[in-house]
Protein backbone atom coordinates (compact mmCIF):
# COMPACT_ATOMS: atom_id res chain seq x y z
CA UNK A 1 0.00 0.00 0.00
CA UNK A 2 2.95 2.51 0.67
CA UNK A 3 4.05 1.77 -2.54
CA UNK A 4 1.39 2.65 -4.30
CA UNK A 5 0.82 6.21 -2.48
CA UNK A 6 4.78 6.61 -3.22
CA UNK A 7 4.45 5.73 -7.07
CA UNK A 8 1.85 7.65 -7.27
CA UNK A 9 2.97 10.95 -5.53
CA UNK A 10 6.29 10.51 -7.31
CA UNK A 11 4.89 10.12 -11.01
CA UNK A 12 2.15 13.02 -10.23
CA UNK A 13 3.55 16.40 -11.25
CA UNK A 14 3.29 19.53 -9.43
CA UNK A 15 0.59 21.36 -11.02
CA UNK A 16 -2.09 18.05 -11.04
CA UNK A 17 -0.95 17.94 -7.02
CA UNK A 18 -1.72 21.58 -6.67
CA UNK A 19 -5.37 20.55 -8.30
CA UNK A 20 -5.63 17.60 -5.88
CA UNK A 21 -4.90 19.41 -2.61
CA UNK A 22 -7.12 22.40 -4.13
CA UNK A 23 -9.66 19.97 -5.13
CA UNK A 24 -9.37 18.38 -1.31
CA UNK A 25 -9.43 22.02 0.42
CA UNK A 26 -12.28 23.04 -1.31
CA UNK A 27 -14.69 19.69 -0.40
CA UNK A 28 -12.82 20.32 3.29
CA UNK A 29 -14.44 23.93 3.28
CA UNK A 30 -17.32 22.89 1.83
CA UNK A 31 -17.97 20.62 4.12
CA UNK A 32 -17.11 22.69 7.10
CA UNK A 33 -19.08 25.71 5.93
CA UNK A 34 -22.17 23.44 5.18
CA UNK A 35 -21.82 22.13 8.74
CA UNK A 36 -21.74 25.48 10.33
CA UNK A 37 -25.01 26.54 8.30
CA UNK A 38 -26.94 23.35 9.35
CA UNK A 39 -26.07 24.54 13.02
CA UNK A 40 -27.26 27.61 12.13
CA UNK A 41 -30.30 26.59 10.70
CA UNK A 42 -31.25 24.36 13.38
CA UNK A 43 -30.94 26.84 15.77
CA UNK A 44 -33.12 29.34 13.71
CA UNK A 45 -35.64 26.31 13.87
CA UNK A 46 -35.61 26.01 17.80
CA UNK A 47 -35.78 30.17 17.20
CA UNK A 48 -38.55 29.98 15.22
CA UNK A 49 -40.45 27.80 17.61
CA UNK A 50 -40.16 29.65 20.45
CA UNK A 51 -41.17 32.70 19.21
CA UNK A 52 -44.29 31.05 17.53
CA UNK A 53 -44.75 29.65 21.12
CA UNK A 54 -44.24 33.57 22.24
CA UNK A 55 -46.78 34.69 19.80
CA UNK A 56 -49.93 32.10 20.94
CA UNK A 57 -49.14 33.43 24.19
CA UNK A 58 -49.25 37.06 23.24
CA UNK A 59 -52.63 35.87 21.45
CA UNK A 60 -54.16 34.43 24.83
CA UNK A 61 -53.21 37.34 26.50
CA UNK A 62 -54.85 39.60 24.36
CA UNK A 63 -57.77 37.92 24.09
CA UNK A 64 -58.16 37.66 27.99
CA UNK A 65 -57.18 41.15 28.34
CA UNK A 66 -60.11 42.34 25.70
CA UNK A 67 -62.23 39.85 28.13
CA UNK A 68 -61.54 41.73 31.10
CA UNK A 69 -61.54 44.89 29.18
CA UNK A 70 -65.42 44.15 27.76
CA UNK A 71 -66.18 43.57 31.77
CA UNK A 72 -64.39 46.93 32.89
CA UNK A 73 -66.29 48.60 29.93
CA UNK A 74 -69.40 47.24 31.13
CA UNK A 75 -69.08 47.95 34.76
CA UNK A 76 -67.82 51.58 33.67
CA UNK A 77 -71.28 52.16 32.06
CA UNK A 78 -73.05 50.54 34.77
CA UNK A 79 -71.51 53.43 36.59
CA UNK A 80 -72.13 55.73 34.80
CA UNK A 81 -75.96 54.90 34.73
CA UNK A 82 -78.13 58.26 35.97
CA UNK A 83 -79.83 55.55 37.87
CA UNK A 84 -76.84 54.89 39.31
CA UNK A 85 -77.04 58.77 41.31
CA UNK A 86 -80.50 57.16 43.05
CA UNK A 87 -80.69 56.56 46.51
CA UNK A 88 -79.46 52.76 47.38
CA UNK A 89 -82.52 52.79 49.13
CA UNK A 90 -85.17 53.36 46.60
CA UNK A 91 -83.12 51.04 44.41
CA UNK A 92 -83.78 48.29 46.68
CA UNK A 93 -86.77 48.80 47.47
CA UNK A 94 -87.82 48.60 43.76
CA UNK A 95 -86.15 45.32 43.70
CA UNK A 96 -88.09 43.95 46.52
CA UNK A 97 -91.45 45.43 44.56
CA UNK A 98 -89.94 43.40 41.32
CA UNK A 99 -89.49 40.42 43.72
CA UNK A 100 -92.23 40.32 45.73
CA UNK A 101 -90.16 40.83 49.07
CA UNK A 102 -90.76 44.30 49.80
CA UNK A 103 -92.98 43.30 53.52
CA UNK A 104 -90.21 40.90 53.98
CA UNK A 105 -87.38 43.37 53.89
CA UNK A 106 -87.64 44.48 57.75
CA UNK A 107 -84.17 47.03 57.89
CA UNK A 108 -82.67 49.24 55.25
CA UNK A 109 -79.82 50.86 57.00
CA UNK A 110 -77.83 53.59 54.85
CA UNK A 111 -74.09 53.49 55.29
CA UNK A 112 -71.71 56.25 54.82
CA UNK A 113 -70.74 57.73 51.56
CA UNK A 114 -66.89 57.53 49.89
CA UNK A 115 -65.36 58.95 47.06
CA UNK A 116 -62.66 56.83 45.99
CA UNK A 117 -60.60 57.17 42.67
CA UNK A 118 -63.32 59.22 41.36
CA UNK A 119 -66.23 56.46 42.43
CA UNK A 120 -68.82 57.51 44.70
CA UNK A 121 -69.71 54.13 47.07
CA UNK A 122 -73.27 54.54 48.60
CA UNK A 123 -73.77 51.64 50.87
CA UNK A 124 -76.79 50.16 52.88
CA UNK A 125 -77.12 47.15 55.33
CA UNK A 126 -80.41 45.23 54.13
CA UNK A 127 -82.36 42.38 56.60
CA UNK A 128 -84.62 40.33 55.41
CA UNK A 129 -86.33 37.84 57.14
CA UNK A 130 -88.59 34.52 56.32
CA UNK A 131 -87.83 34.62 52.67
CA UNK A 132 -87.14 31.27 50.73
CA UNK A 133 -84.41 30.01 49.00
CA UNK A 134 -86.11 30.95 44.95
CA UNK A 135 -87.28 34.56 46.23
CA UNK A 136 -83.28 34.95 47.52
CA UNK A 137 -82.13 34.04 44.14
CA UNK A 138 -84.76 36.48 42.45
CA UNK A 139 -83.65 39.41 44.99
CA UNK A 140 -80.00 38.45 44.02
CA UNK A 141 -80.41 38.17 39.93
CA UNK A 142 -82.18 41.78 40.17
CA UNK A 143 -79.09 43.24 42.25
CA UNK A 144 -76.77 41.98 39.82
CA UNK A 145 -78.32 42.89 36.89
CA UNK A 146 -79.74 45.94 37.85
CA UNK A 147 -79.02 49.33 35.44
CA UNK A 148 -77.29 50.63 38.64
CA UNK A 149 -73.74 49.02 39.22
CA UNK A 150 -74.37 47.61 42.50
CA UNK A 151 -71.51 45.92 44.53
CA UNK A 152 -72.17 43.01 46.99
CA UNK A 153 -70.10 43.94 49.99
CA UNK A 154 -70.96 41.06 52.78
CA UNK A 155 -73.69 38.44 52.88
CA UNK A 156 -74.72 36.15 55.81
CA UNK A 157 -78.03 33.84 55.63
CA UNK A 158 -79.30 31.68 58.15
CA UNK A 159 -82.20 29.20 58.19
CA UNK A 160 -84.50 30.16 60.50
CA UNK A 161 -85.60 27.31 63.84
CA UNK A 162 -89.24 27.61 63.06
CA UNK A 163 -89.38 26.75 59.51
CA UNK A 164 -85.95 25.82 57.85
CA UNK A 165 -87.14 26.23 54.21
CA UNK A 166 -87.14 30.02 55.59
CA UNK A 167 -83.86 32.05 55.21
CA UNK A 168 -83.17 35.33 57.41
CA UNK A 169 -80.22 36.93 55.31
CA UNK A 170 -78.23 40.40 55.94
CA UNK A 171 -76.74 41.36 53.03
CA UNK A 172 -74.40 44.60 52.84
CA UNK A 173 -74.02 46.36 49.41
CA UNK A 174 -73.13 49.49 47.78
CA UNK A 175 -74.35 51.45 44.67
CA UNK A 176 -71.10 52.63 42.72
CA UNK A 177 -71.25 55.49 40.72
CA UNK A 178 -68.72 57.97 38.70
CA UNK A 179 -68.21 61.37 40.41
CA UNK A 180 -68.50 63.66 37.65
CA UNK A 181 -65.85 66.10 37.20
Amino acid sequence: MKMVIKRFITEIDRRRLFILLGGISFVIVFLLSGNIVLKKYRGLEKSILAKKKEMLNFVQLKEEYLREKDKFDYAERRALSPRGMESPIIILEEIGIRTGIKEKIIMLKPLEEKVEKGYLERGVNVKIDGIDLNQLINFLYKIENNKALLLIKGFSMKSRFDNPNLLDVDISLAVISKVSG
